[in-house]
């Protein structure tokens, strides 16, 4: 994900992709599905794209004629609408179309949340995710085939788990897991958050919630088949553990 060196504070215009599309602050609706994607396709290519090369990405499938390229940047454009001054959301740059500065991501807000010491902007970071990523855009092979996808799903597992370890220190067992959950709405798939909740429940001494956390990590496994698996993992954690009342929850 290519990002300029300073970004203004608060764009103008926010492409959020933490969960359903939504482009917050432009001037109307889109009126075509394709000048959507293409906002969000050149919100992640910051540097700008030459038409041949957006059009491959948004129509992988088939051909698309140079007039369905230029009508389709101008819905994008219109919808979009000028900034504050005056200028452009998408301005008008001949055969490579660049989104202005004042056009910014959720992914950009959240990166800079992770990067920050305070573990406060770690949880606020992940308050930003709302769902799958991009979910519903037609066609998101270009943000798998380039890496887009997986820089993110690591960026906000990575946040998550950072974020659900401080909290465990300090026996935020439920804090823990609300991180954790907002991370499995991305990624759905990475043990390391199952085994997390199974540590969170544990803090809270929520029996139940161990072992849903276990029996939801034997499916993301694959070992759902094993009898003795989920004996296993439970016996990893301490057979006691501190119940929400203070005293002890044997499991």
């Amino acid at each position: 994900m290519n990002r300029p060196a300073s970004p203004p504070s608060e764009p103008e215009i926010e492409v959020a992709v933490l969960g359903p599309i939504e482009i917050r602050g432009a001037a109307r609706a889109f009126c075509r599905a394709s000048a959507r994607e293409l906002v969000v396709y050149l919100a992640f290519h910051r540097h700008g794209v030459r038409n041949d090369v957006w059009g491959e990405a948004l129509w992988a499938d088939r051909c698309v004629a140079p007039s369905t390229l230029h009508s389709t940047a101008s819905a994008a454009r219109r919808a979009l609408g000028r900034s504050d001054k005056g200028v452009e959301h998408l301005p008008r740059s001949g055969r490579r179309l660049r989104l202005g500065d004042t056009v910014r991501t959720d992914v950009e807000r959240f990166s800079r949340g992770a990067a920050d010491p305070d573990p406060a902007a770690w949880k606020e970071a992940l308050g930003l995710v709302r769902g799958r990523l991009f979910d519903g855009l037609t066609l998101t092979d270009w943000a798998i085939l380039e890496g887009i996808q997986a820089q993110v799903e690591s960026m906000v597992v990575d946040t998550a788990l950072r974020g659900a370890e401080h909290a465990l220190l300090l026996g935020r067992g439920e804090e823990a897991e609300w991180m954790i959950r907002r991370a499995l709405r991305v990624c759905p798939f990475d043990e390391r958050l199952y085994r997390a909740l199974l540590q969170a429940a544990e803090v809270m001494g929520n029996r139940v919630g161990m072992r849903l956390a276990v029996a939801e990590l034997l499916r993301v496994t694959g070992d759902g088949g094993h009898p003795g698996t989920m004996a296993s993992l439970l016996e990893q954690a301490p057979r006691w553990a501190p119940a929400a009342g203070g005293g002890p929850a044997r499991l």
